[in-house]
């Protein structure tokens, strides 16, 4: 069974349409950074990339870049929730096992 992908419209502005231009015009700064991500990635390498292809991976890193950054934020609102109490049980889990795991070596 087919499934159905959500098309979107996307007006550009100006800007956004500079900088895509750019990324697709070979021989420049962002194409060669575009191609070297693309590269990293495990993905085709194509001369003349497509403008979707080229949305999608924007779209793809910048969902990457909110995520990193939502855990940031988690990791900070839990570290600042932390009392006392938890970094001593912490503390005392952390010993145990540097106590086991040189317990462990010694064998």
């Amino acid at each position: 069974m087919p499934t159905t992908r959500p098309r979107v419209n996307l007006t550009l502005t100006e800007m956004e349409q500079r900088f895509l231009e750019e990324i697709v015009t070979e021989g420049t700064v962002e194409y060669e950074m575009y191609m070297d991500y693309r590269r990293r990635s495990g993905l085709d390498v194509v001369s003349a990339p497509a403008l979707a292809d080229v949305v999608h991976v924007l779209l793809e890193l910048g969902l990457q870049r909110l995520h990193e950054e939502a855990d940031e934020i988690s990791y900070a609102a839990e570290a600042a929730a932390e009392t006392d109490a938890d970094r001593a049980i912490t503390a005392v889990r952390h010993r145990r096992h540097v106590e086991s795991a040189a317990r462990a070596q010694g064998e």
